[in-house]
């Protein structure tokens, strides 16, 4: 079967508020906002973005307030993206979310999120016909995993890879209430504060290797081909069932936004993987290099969709990358 899609990414397409502080507040505090902007936002809706300025035809499926402004702004910031919309679903009742992200001068950031319609969306919504037209499903950062679950699914049905990147609305929920979405993934993406939280390590723990790779067997026991820890400037660990390797970084001088550097790793991952979709170690470590070469160029910038490179910088850092096999 002949995919349209290259990737359909499911979960929240919010608006953010994006304010800029001098330091965050502490109790019963506050602090002057130098600087506020208003951009579309919500991790899937970033990475559909972000994939479809990497070249990669893309669509989205949400739920959004029926014709409210912030709807229509998310609509029309698609469309300029030519991420296909088609999919998306409206609720008559709850209006579009949105969220509040304060960032402090080093880049660090507060985010207080309403997910308003986007939460709503129902196993109902997911539609066979829609999902079976994809090389790839990415889901993200909803709390009601209800969705994700029916998607996953109806790609084990045809085969279609599935990847997570969970955020911290699912990962709170606990293992044991997530379990029933974990077994059915073949890649699961977390920040190391997300892993950290899924498998109960003291937050104050400094980053292990072995002890990483240990708390991943948890994981791996549900089926899960591979799992990635994003680490920040320490790069990102790949754990495979029988492999592992610590892929760093991309250095740059100076962070700007930390916000949306999650999801354009994904959307760097993606973009790779759907030239080889193949669930195989050796194939998903050049998958990882781009992800963290497109969230460092995306951390240079202010807000979630501003620093994705342009392609042709994508395809000259492949180059180095095929040249060093």
């Amino acid at each position: 079967m002949v995919k349209k899609f290259d990737v359909i990414c499911i979960g929240a397409a919010l608006v953010d508020m994006v304010s800029k502080v001098a330091r965050h507040p502490s109790e019963d505090d506050e602090v002057f906002v130098s600087e506020m902007k208003i951009l579309s936002g919500g991790a899937a809706a970033n990475t559909a973005v972000a994939c479809s300025k990497l070249g990669l035809n893309t669509a989205f499926i949400g739920k959004l307030g029926l014709n409210d402004e912030f709807a229509k702004k998310i609509i029309n910031d698609f469309k300029e993206a030519s991420v296909n919309i088609n999919f998306l679903k409206y609720s008559e009742i709850y209006n579009t979310g949105s969220a509040y992200v304060a960032l402090n001068s080093e880049g660090d950031r507060r985010i207080y999120a309403h997910s308003g319609a986007a939460n709503y969306l129902s196993a109902q919504d997911i539609k066979e016909e829609e999902i079976k037209k994809t090389k790839i499903i990415y889901l993200s950062s909803l709390k009601n995993i209800v969705p994700f679950i029916e998607a996953s699914k109806i790609c084990k049905k045809y085969n279609i890879p599935v990847i997570l990147n969970p955020g911290m609305l699912i990962i709170e929920q606990g293992f044991e209430d997530i379990k029933s979405l974990l077994k059915l993934l073949d890649i699961l993406i977390l920040s190391e504060n997300e892993f950290k939280s899924l498998l109960s390590f003291p937050q104050e723990q400094s980053f292990s290797r072995q002890s990483y790779e240990e708390g991943a067997q948890k994981l791996k026991i549900l089926g899960i081909k591979n799992i990635i820890i994003t680490l920040g400037e320490k790069g990102a660990l790949l754990i495979s069932k029988d492999d592992s390797q610590l892929i760093e970084t991309i250095k740059i001088d100076k962070v700007l936004d930390t916000t949306g550097a999650g999801d354009a790793f994904s959307a760097g991952f993606i973009y790779k993987f759907s030239n080889n979709p193949k669930i195989e170690f050796n194939n998903l470590i050049n998958c990882v290099k781009i992800g963290n070469f497109i969230a460092a160029n995306c951390i240079q910038h202010l807000g979630a969709r501003y620093g994705i490179p342009d392609l042709n910088k994508v395809k000259n850092f492949e180059k180095t990358l095929n040249n060093k096999i």
